[in-house]
């Protein structure tokens, strides 16, 4: 009875293994195009944050300005300066801020786009983060 147990473990242990090797080895033939859809993710992403973010840049560009033209008056026709003053400056730091996130995109477009490669590196290590 016992040796029948152990058989019946031993047969279910080399079962699992070669289900094991089966998936190991798919998963190995797979593994380029993965990898090169992976990629693909990567570039239309980049593109996708960067025009995103230079659409956000050209608005607030735009913004900027309009309010510099077109300063806001009172109900009685005096200027209020100081609140389009405020609001330049609020549209001025929006900016500035979707200027940082344009460099960082294009840095991220430029390395997917020119070293596929590397960049997929660079995102295997990130995610065995």
């Amino acid at each position: 009875m016992k040796e029948e147990l152990t058989l019946k473990v031993v047969e279910i242990v080399t079962s699992m293994q070669n289900a094991v090797g089966k998936a190991g080895d798919f998963a190995m033939e797979q593994l380029p195009d993965i990898a090169q859809s992976y990629v693909m993710y990567g570039r239309v992403q980049s593109v996708v944050m960067l025009l995103v973010s230079l659409l956000c840049l050209a608005g607030f560009a735009f913004m900027t300005r309009w309010l510099a033209k077109n300063p806001w008056e009172g109900e009685f026709g005096e200027k209020r300066g100081i609140t389009n003053l405020l609001s330049i400056v609020i549209c001025v730091g929006f900016a500035i801020v979707f200027i940082s996130v344009v460099l960082s995109n294009i840095s991220s477009a430029l390395l997917v786009w020119l070293a596929p490669k590397v960049w997929l590196l660079k995102e295997i290590a990130a995610l065995i983060k």
